[in-house]
């Protein structure tokens, strides 16, 4: 029964074409906003790509270890602040004219650029940079943060992982919306729920079923990324502090190790994905048809996101109001990073919430698929 519910579900085209689609999209877009917009100039010479990533490599080995004034200071002293650096990430051309005029840019001084210098325009529009004499509160400065090569790789990836999470959240749900409103639409469910195996067990193999394609698939796309990046950057940018690559994690402890932060945001995605699995099959289950219910998953799927920021957001923030933000944060779309950065106690409310959530709609879906009623001849006849 487990491998005919799992043929169900990879022989629709759709599905798989989905799946393929989603994971190629994704670590297309993993090099294409990291690798390929790497760039360095060092001496005059413009480094792109992975020659970049080498490059940087070797200049940031030098500052590497727990960031303190000296380090931003040597920083600022060798190389100075980049030219055009608003404008930076351009074409190969326009970094070798930067070049040409002494530019030096480079991942340790783009840090210091954009984290510590004060920016100044002049009367006719030019900008330069400038280094405070006291850095004393500056915020990466008040406890242990630690400082090593991470490129655009690590300092982007939780951009990546947003896009990777959604997108495998939606091939989720094409996957698995006609999973029960098939049974309906096809005439099916009259034949099956009356057998020995067709209420109960059947919905438990289906929701076991669900439970390990999401996971795969959510593992397989988003590990997947992290393997793409692992290739380009390495291990080292993982030690690196959450902050300063913009990783969630609660910010009076954000000086962990960027692995750490991905550690938690990858299981909280994974446990999210077993929620909106839930989700999806409770929708089914209470759904005619394959397309409606898809529809559906798609609004209880977007539909808190949306009424927090249209709605929640423009009332005064009372209990009730912060309650139903608590509820809207731990739905699967909001889940993963929200968890990331919650302090301890909060961690254990979102998670009994969201878990609290997922035990309901399994039961309300296990409720309305093996209480429906069979048709039977003489109900057909009249």
């Amino acid at each position: 029964m487990f491998q005919t519910e799992v043929y169900r579900i990879m022989s629709r085209k759709m599905t798989v074409t989905a799946m393929l689609g989603v994971l190629l999209l994704v670590l297309y877009y993993g090099v294409g906003i990291t690798v390929w917009g790497e760039g360095v100039i060092d001496g005059g010479k413009v480094y792109a790509r992975e020659e970049a990533i080498a490059m940087d490599k070797e200049i940031a080995a030098e500052f590497t270890g727990p960031l303190t004034d000296d380090i931003i200071r040597r920083i600022w002293d060798i190389y100075g602040a980049p030219l055009g650096e608003e404008a930076r990430r351009g074409t190969y051309d326009v970094m070798e004219i930067r070049a040409e005029q002494g530019s030096q840019e480079n991942f340790c001084n783009i840090f210091v650029t954009r984290r510590f210098a004060e920016k100044i325009q002049s009367e006719e529009g030019t900008i330069s940079y400038v280094l405070p004499e006291d850095l004393s509160q500056n915020e990466f400065l008040q406890g242990d943060y630690y400082f090593c090569y991470a490129g655009n790789g690590w300092s982007m990836y939780w951009d990546i992982f947003v896009v990777a999470y959604i997108l495998v959240c939606l091939v989720v749900a094409v996957a698995l919306s006609p999973m029960f409103a098939e049974d309906y639409a096809c005439g099916t469910a009259d034949i099956i729920l009356p057998t020995v195996c067709g209420r109960q067990r059947l919905w438990w193999v289906r929701t076991g079923v669900g439970c390990c394609f999401a996971s795969v698939y959510y593992w397989l796309v988003c590990g997947s990324i992290f393997i793409e990046q692992t290739m380009f950057y390495g291990t080292e940018g993982l030690n690196i502090s959450c902050a300063m690559v913009n990783i969630p994690f609660f910010f009076l402890k954000n000086m962990e190790p960027a692995w750490k932060g991905l550690i938690i945001v990858y299981l909280a995605g994974w446990f999210s994905i077993l929620v909106l699995t839930v989700t999806v099959q409770c929708i089914s289950a209470g759904s005619k048809q394959s397309f409606g219910a898809l529809i559906r998953v798609l609004l209880a799927f977007l539909g808190p996101f949306a009424a927090m920021r249209i709605l929640l957001d423009s009332l005064p923030m009372g209990k009730i109001n912060a309650f139903l933000h608590y509820l809207c944060y731990s739905t699967p779309l909001c889940f993963p990073g929200t968890f990331a950065e919650a302090p301890d106690k909060d961690k254990l409310f979102l998670w009994g919430i969201a878990l609290i959530m997922g035990v309901a709609l399994g039961a309300l879906g296990n409720h309305s698929y093996c209480r429906h009623q069979v048709k039977t001849a003489s109900t057909t006849l009249r």
